[in-house]
């Protein structure tokens, strides 16, 4: 095992490696499978290792418009923290975090992030992961440690294997059109290609799409591994994006999170959760594994 990786195992043979770099998952297999798609990002994980399968999002996910936003009659500004123009998915998946708890099968760690020239953001974050049987269950906590009241979102940003039987079953309430800058642009009726309310294939071209009115419930089938992963999520994810490149991708995402992309551009339905300091909120996703049936 490389340094700085950690393993979650259990006698159900669910093998999950995580590391403190970026709080991430690198990789999660059932019984040899892969459940998660080890994938490049721009994430501190990958800087060291390569990839990784999933990171939180904290103290917000994907991009805010100009760097810059209005809050309770105040203009925060914030730094680009990538090669991207646009500050994306916040500060914990490119920090160290540090190991609070571990034991054979869960892991809790925890990163503190101080206001500077680069973000207004101070606070406080907790992830925990745990396998329990053919369960992967991912909480994050944020707690507001600024001198004033913040808008405050959490998510996850998994990746899962993208096959040609791939099959998507998510219902949602909303679409969100694409514009300049993976920015969301009008809101709609669920396009046809894009409405997993009865399970249905991925689309094959581009995707980076928000969709709000989210019921917390999606499934995610792999008839060709005789796989499924169910996804349970909280009431504070209510929102989800879905990204792929194309169908040539070996992954696609699906990344539930509190809010919808670029909220703080647009906070009254936005799903932001205004903390006051020392306030906190918690969000929890659990993935349950389950072997089909063959034909």
């Amino acid at each position: 095992m490389a340094d700085g990786v950690l393993l979650l195992e259990n006698d159900e043979r669910l093998a999950v490696e995580v590391s403190p770099l970026g709080g991430a998952i690198l990789s999660a297999r059932w019984r040899g499978t892969p459940v998660l798609a080890p994938t490049p990002t721009p994430g501190l994980a990958s800087q060291v290792f390569g990839a990784e399968a999933c990171f939180p999002l904290v103290p917000f996910g994907n991009r805010i418009e100009a760097n810059l936003f209005q809050f309770e009659d105040r203009e925060y500004r914030l730094e680009a923290n990538t090669t991207d123009p646009l500050v994306l998915h916040g500060d914990g998946w490119l920090e160290r975090w540090s190991v609070l708890r571990r034991d054979r099968q869960s892991v809790t760690f925890r990163f503190r992030q101080e206001a500077s020239v680069a973000t207004p953001f101070a606070y406080e974050a907790a992830e925990t992961i745990v396998i329990d049987g053919p369960r992967l269950i991912l909480s994050l906590s944020i707690t507001n440690r600024a001198d004033q009241a913040l808008p405050y979102g959490l998510g996850f940003h998994p990746y899962f294997p993208r096959t040609p039987e791939t099959r998507l079953v998510a219902r949602a309430g909303r679409y969100w059109s694409e514009r300049e800058g993976h920015l969301p642009d009008r809101p709609g009726p669920i396009p046809q290609t894009m409405n997993f309310a009865s399970g249905s294939p991925l689309p094959p071209g581009w995707l980076n799409n928000a969709l709000d009115g989210w019921d917390g419930r999606a499934r995610i089938e792999w008839p060709e591994a005789r796989l499924a992963v169910s996804l349970e999520a909280d009431a504070h994810f209510q929102f989800f994006v879905l990204y792929s490149p194309s169908a040539a991708s070996s992954f696609f995402c699906f990344e539930p999170m509190s809010h919808r992309p670029n909220a703080h551009g647009d906070q009254h339905d936005g799903g932001l959760v205004r903390l006051q300091p020392l306030q906190t909120v918690t969000g929890t996703i659990a993935l349950s594994i389950e072997e089909l049936a063959s034909g």
